[in-house]
């Protein structure tokens, strides 16, 4: 018996028209990466030509690039090659567990960190994030980088808008649900409004598709940018994000959450004010070219903006029906100036939705991401779906940068976190580096990067666990895979001082923390109280005593706890 919320996207149709929805969107949104990746950066049409033979990309073909930057090698690209839009889409998607619960430090602290020694076509904004992800004591809620010019609350780029798609596509809850994990997805790698509030928008884009079934209009964009003033308020349902990530956050920035959420309301309304005139007519009077120019995604400054893509993608959608999104992903592929495959696999995403067929192109891992979308419908309708087998994140210690996630396991090449590696193509050799295809035991293939000589050995412990397949379960009730229940991170009962009086209770038991991310939430939630932290510390030494590298989670915890109550005395001193 289907039994998702009547509210859900899945309520709006019977379960096979879900599902084809959510297939059609994920493939779709694939194959606008895999085209509009061939023109990215490519320096005119002339660039397009040495890629590809031709000076205007009609159909992904299999092409060449550099990788590596100018140390790097020259390597083979099939047709459909997807890049990190594509990539990263998958993280999220493995990071939803079988019954709805998003496992954000698994995808912050295994997936992200483990992405890097694979990852295609990358933004630097989102390589920073992932490299200080790696270090012991940054978590999902405290990633504030600064790496050279790239700096945590300045990342206000796509990378995360173009990877939110599953939190729509599996959500079996109420719209503000969804976007708290949207919320909490997106500031693991984007500090800066335009880039969390752009994961947003275009959320609030794919879930108005699914259950409206139509592309949303640019009136109701507009309600959606309004909407953004319920931001502060939704984040107030996850410890995390409101007692460590918030006041850290405004005291970076030196400015309040509310007012940096109204000032990229401004600056939203007055880009969609710019295009609106062409959607007045019944025949738009503005070209793409000329949208582009409107919202200044073909400069460099707004070229990746998160809300800009997301809006540019809006526009190209409305501008053509599902019947020709081919023909949609194509037009964004040889506007050369513009971020060609980020714009083609959001439109790809949102008319992937109301079309009746899927891509007829060629598209890298169909059937894997075929398969992931089909769970994700699955766990929308509340059906019995699967749960990518994470090693414990508390054993996890991620790679410390690119060439170390392929590693040595059991004799043979791996991928840290995700399993063997099998050889699907030949090797191509820097001085001190390795690139190679490779096939996953999941069915994804990964153009990963290794050391030419490999050092790192690891155990069981770094690689996953049998599979599982869950029940996918009620919101009230305790996810056992994740060791957390969803109404604790959405609310649960909650006293007049606003305090979660379940998860109060929680930090004052003698259970065992399960993850530092659990100890650290039961922390806060407790209110910094001595006794949780004392007994939260007695059980890391406890664990190291074990050989589990207690006291190095003693120092993380430390940290993490330290900057929390510092940044939370400097907003209560700040409101006095």
């Amino acid at each position: 018996m289907i039994s998702y919320r009547k509210d859900a996207p899945a309520s709006s149709c019977s379960q096979a028209e879900y599902e084809r929805a959510v297939v059609n969107s994920s493939l779709w949104a694939a194959a606008g990466d895999a085209l509009g990746w061939i023109t990215e950066l490519s320096r005119g049409a002339n660039g397009v030509k040495h890629r590809t033979g031709k000076e205007k990309v009609t159909e992904p073909v299999s092409w060449q690039r550099l990788v590596g930057g100018r140390s790097g090698v020259k390597v083979d690209l099939p047709a459909g090659t997807y890049s990190d839009d594509t990539q990263l889409r998958l993280c999220v998607s493995r990071s939803i567990h079988g019954n709805g619960f998003f496992d954000v430090e698994a995808f912050a602290k295994i997936e992200v960190t483990s992405w890097q020694g694979y990852s295609l076509g990358a933004g630097v904004g989102s390589k920073a994030a992932a490299a200080n992800l790696s270090k012991q004591g940054v978590n999902w809620f405290s990633n504030f980088f600064a790496s050279g010019r790239q700096n945590y609350t300045a990342a206000g780029g796509n990378g995360a808008a173009m990877r939110i798609q599953p939190h729509v596509w599996s959500a079996n809850g109420s719209r503000n649900e969804m976007i708290l994990r949207v919320m909490q997805d997106a500031i693991v790698t984007h500090g800066n409004p335009h880039g969390f509030c752009g994961a947003v928008f275009h959320a609030l884009c794919i879930w108005h598709a699914l259950v409206e079934r139509e592309i949303p209009s640019l009136k109701v964009a507009e309600e959606f940018v309004s909407y953004m003033d319920r931001l502060p308020t939704i984040l107030e349902n996850d410890s995390q994000l409101a007692g460590i990530w918030r006041p850290f956050w405004e005291n970076e920035t030196g400015m309040n959450l509310e007012c940096a959420v109204r000032a990229f309301r401004d600056d939203a309304f007055k880009d969609i004010s710019s295009i609106n005139d062409s959607f007045e007519r019944p025949i738009p009077l503005l070209g793409y070219h000329e949208l582009l120019h409107r919202l200044g995604c073909l400069t460099s400054k707004y070229r990746g903006s998160g809300f800009k893509t997301a809006l540019a993608a809006l526009a190209l959608s409305l501008s053509h029906s599902p019947e020709t999104v081919a023909d949609a992903l194509i037009e964004s592929a040889n506007e050369l100036d513009s971020d060609t495959d980020t714009i083609a696999t959001m439109a790809g995403a949102l008319l992937g939705i109301l079309a009746k067929h899927e891509p007829s192109w060629k598209v890298q891992d169909i059937e894997y991401l075929r398969s992931e979308a089909k769970r994700m419908a699955d766990i929308a309708s509340g059906t019995t779906a699967h749960s990518f087998p994470y090693p414990d994140v508390a054993l996890w210690k991620p790679p410390t940068n690119q060439s170390d996630a392929v590693v040595m396991w059991k004799g043979e090449l791996a991928l840290i976190g995700f399993g063997a590696l099998e050889p699907q193509g030949p090797e191509y050799a820097s001085e001190t580096s390795v690139w190679q295809w490779f096939g996953l035991p999941f069915g994804q293939s990964v153009l990963a990067k290794r050391r030419k000589t490999i050092r790192s050995f690891v155990n069981g412990k770094q690689m996953p666990s049998e599979p599982l397949v869950t029940n996918s379960k009620s919101k009230e009730t305790i996810n056992d895979e994740a060791g957390k229940s969803l109404r604790s991170s959405i609310g649960g009962q909650r006293n007049s001082d606003g305090s979660n009086e379940n998860v109060r209770r929680q930090a004052i038991t003698h259970e065992k923390f399960s993850s530092l991310d659990e100890v650290t939430k039961a922390v806060i939630d407790s209110g910094f109280d001595d006794a949780t932290i004392g007994r939260a510390i007695n059980q890391c030494i406890d664990d190291n005593i074990n050989g589990e590298r207690g006291i190095e989670r003693v120092i993380a915890l430390s940290a993490i706890i330290a900057k929390a109550r510092i940044a939370r005395s400097k907003q209560e001193r700040s409101q006095a």
